[in-house]
């Protein structure tokens, strides 16, 4: 799989690798300098884990940001403001023939992007606490397997959501770039370049029902 840029600030998927050298030089200091000390267990010399690591692409963050819970309120989509007010919220998104109401995050607004003529949102409600979360990058020659998405054991407070897309669902994604869903559990500080999720390619027998 390829991964096409489509906006300058966008930080494209990487591979993790595992160095094994440094994980063989540590268990050599242990054993010849140290009495009681040892590092033969470690997880550099499981290869199951090893593989887990280097299977797919790391997700990394595009800005530096700090996002915390979002509580939404799906409303109707006529009348919003009065809908927003009765659940005491001050914000409504529109999405897909509904409304979800909620307060005004500075982070939701902050992270707004050139897009075309105008401006695009970085950070988009999807309801239920959740956030679609916009990489500014596209995949590319992935047909005719789908990407499953799911956290990163570095940050799981971040409460991206597992999901499957399938090429489908990709290529209606193209025009605006991949984007993730998350659920932040608590407000939590995200560096440009920190791993945020995994994606892993899936063949389309996986998806068959049994």
């Amino acid at each position: 799989m390829k991964f096409v840029r489509l906006q300058p600030w966008a930080v494209l998927p990487e591979r993790r690798t595992v160095d094994l050298d440094a994980a063989k030089e540590r268990e050599r200091l242990y054993r010849e300098n140290f009495r009681h000390l040892r590092a033969a267990r470690q997880p550099e010399f499981c290869a199951p884990w090893v593989l887990g690591q280097r299977v797919g692409w790391r997700i990394l963050s595009p800005v530096d940001v700090t996002v915390a819970p979002l509580p939404q309120v799906e409303i109707s989509g006529e009348e919003t403001e009065a809908a927003a007010a009765a659940v005491g919220r001050s914000e409504v998104w529109l999405r897909s023939g509904t409304a979800l109401a909620m307060d005004r995050p500075p982070w939701l607004h902050l992270y707004e992007f050139r897009d075309g003529d105008g401006w695009g949102s970085m950070f988009v409600p999807n309801g239920q606490g959740t956030v679609e979360w916009r990489m500014g990058w596209s995949p590319d020659d992935f047909q005719p397997m789908s990407v499953l998405v799911f956290p990163s054991e570095d940050l799981p407070d971040l409460g991206v959501m597992v999901g499957v897309l399938t090429p489908a669902s990709l290529d209606r994604m193209h025009g605006t770039g991949f984007s993730i869903a998350i659920q932040p559990r608590r407000e939590l500080g995200i560096r440009r370049g920190q791993e945020i999720a995994r994606i892993v390619l899936v063949g389309p027998e996986s998806l068959r029902a049994s």
